[in-house]
């Protein structure tokens, strides 16, 4: 079963899950499986994982999502001189890097909030959340990243993003 999603996804975590979300799925079926080892039941398990693997890959493909390294090939404003131009291209350098360092859902979830800003209600419609789960996972997205500033040394980007940091 983990073959089979990780051959599709390409990504170990994800192939766990999808076993794991596929078992969940087989149990309510278990009084129709006659023989564990036959030929039907391995089928039956291979449907039903490359099935969610496949939606999984689907909804992958259809998300709009923005690598962390092309954060400097942004299009700058016109009326910026260059200067400006340099600091802000080395401040997304230093942001992109950071945001490499913490979990990818949370750097995601950042991105969309404070590059693409979008509202709560628009990226709990985009990455299939609800509002509330949305807040949580920003909450926890800040509080990963004011970390990765602490122990990266980053203390002038945790203060220019907001966060107090002890002395």
């Amino acid at each position: 079963m983990f073959y089979i999603a990780y051959n599709i996804l390409k990504d170990y975590h994800e192939a766990q899950d999808i076993v794991q979300t596929a078992i969940i799925k087989i149990s309510s079926y278990m009084d129709r499986i006659e023989s564990i080892k036959c030929n039907k039941t391995r089928a039956f398990l291979v449907i039903i994982v490359r099935n969610i693997s496949y939606n999984i890959y689907n909804q992958r493909k259809r998300r709009n999502t923005m690598p962390l390294d092309s954060i400097e090939e942004i299009v700058p404003e016109e009326d910026i001189g260059p200067e400006l131009h340099m600091i802000r291209l080395d401040q997304a350098k230093e942001m992109a890097r950071l945001l490499s360092n913490i979990n990818k859902t949370y750097a995601d979830i950042l991105t969309l909030k404070y590059f693409y800003e979008y509202s709560n209600s628009e990226i709990a419609q985009l990455i299939n959340m609800t509002e509330g789960n949305v807040r949580v996972k920003i909450h926890r997205a800040k509080q990963a990243l004011k970390k990765e500033c602490l122990k990266e040394g980053a203390l002038d980007e945790a203060n220019r993003y907001g966060y107090q940091t002890k002395k």
